[in-house]
């Protein structure tokens, strides 16, 4: 059977009276296109230069934030970013309500107003059913998105000065963390495989739920005890770190039973989404308030609260070191000693001690 022919043009080099020129068939028409150059080196670089311009896009005239939004999130797919559901939802709070504007038109006043908006929409608003309030948290992700989107159409020449996106002020910290005898409880009522090993792997390594359900075994040295979670996302790093024996235990119980290549694994697929089957357990366990990522903040502070220091702490998490001194500093049983030191040992002058409150009362 004859190969079918290819509808797209096929370009080449030619050589008319000592100038190089570019050339192609449109139909049954020869079309040719002067590069300016009797060097065929130069003419090579040119040919290549007229290629990469045919394969680029057009760029969109006066592009919205609805278009930005459509291109940034199409390139995370071609990515194959992880988060791009969560990119999806984003966008479509973010087009939903700012989408018709332009990007030199999104001021604080529109931000602000953006806010107020999806605070009085909720969080089913946009695609119906029982209403469910909407944190300032996700709001601020919402917004983050889309400076990073604009960012991204900068990058690609889109538009060339990005503006500035205001979020509402970060809400403080969850606190909440697992005791050891929680954790003990949580995994006494969990006999599924895949979800017991996501919970020690969320503990004992700190990563994150993407990273864990995209961790493949050759990823895993068992030999040499680490685990490589690889690049992160955008500001999410991730970190090499070494496995501890009870992981490792599991680690190897887990991969002497694999049938695929994914390490959490289920029914001989790879598992996308544990909060479900997760928040099931910590119903059975009779906890509140401990999602996955709970695990991970569990991680953070049992290390800090062991004196681990925060350097440490930061490169096994992935994260900056003024985020675990802010986050948890407070658990650090040295946090702020030396800045106490820095003030004993003064001493007051005898007959002073009383001479302020003596004062006051006169």
């Amino acid at each position: 059977m004859p190969r079918p022919k290819s509808t797209a043009p096929k370009y080449s080099l030619a050589d008319r009276n000592g100038i190089f020129y570019v050339q192609w068939w449109d139909g049954k028409v020869k079309k040719r296109l002067s590069l300016g150059t009797k060097d065929r080196d130069e003419a090579k670089g040119a040919l290549n230069q007229f290629l990469a311009g045919i394969d680029t896009p057009a760029l969109p005239a006066d592009p919205n934030i609805r278009t930005i939004m459509s291109g940034y999130v199409q390139d995370c797919r071609e990515r194959s970013i992880a988060s791009v559901a969560s990119l999806d939802y984003a966008s479509a709070a973010i087009c939903e309500h700012l989408g018709d504007l332009q990007p030199a038109h999104l001021t604080r006043r529109e931000c602000r107003s953006y806010a107020a908006k999806r605070h009085s929409q909720g969080r089913r608003g946009m695609a119906g059913g029982k209403w469910k309030a909407i944190s300032d948290g996700t709001i601020i992700k919402e917004l983050v998105t889309l400076r990073t989107a604009l960012r991204w159409s900068q990058s690609m020449g889109w538009i060339d000065k990005v503006p500035h996106v205001e979020t509402p002020r970060t809400p403080p910290p969850r606190d909440r963390w697992l005791t050891k005898e929680e954790f003990q409880r949580l995994l006494g009522n969990t006999s599924t495989p895949h979800v017991r090993l996501f919970m020690m792997m969320a503990l004992y390594t700190g990563a994150r739920t993407s990273a864990i359900l995209e961790l493949t075994w050759d990823q895993v040295d068992l030999a040499l005890g680490i685990i490589r979670f690889g690049a992160g996302v955008g500001n999410k790093g991730r970190s090499t770190v070494p496995i501890v024996p009870e992981l490792l235990s599991a680690l190897k119980d887990a991969a002497f039973i694999r049938t695929t290549d994914w390490v959490v694994e289920y029914r001989g697929d790879r598992i996308r989404k544990i909060k479900t089957a997760f928040n099931k357990r910590v119903r059975a366990a009779g906890l509140t308030r401990v999602t996955p990522h709970t695990l991970r903040h569990t991680c953070a502070t049992w290390m800090v609260m062991g004196g681990v220091p925060f350097e440490m702490v930061a490169k096994y998490l992935g994260n900056s070191v003024e985020m675990v001194e802010r986050v948890y500093g407070h658990h650090s049983p040295d946090w702020l000693r030396k800045a106490a030191a820095a003030l004993s040992g003064f001493s007051v002058p005898r007959g002073t001690e009383n001479m302020a409150v003596t004062t006051i009362e006169k």
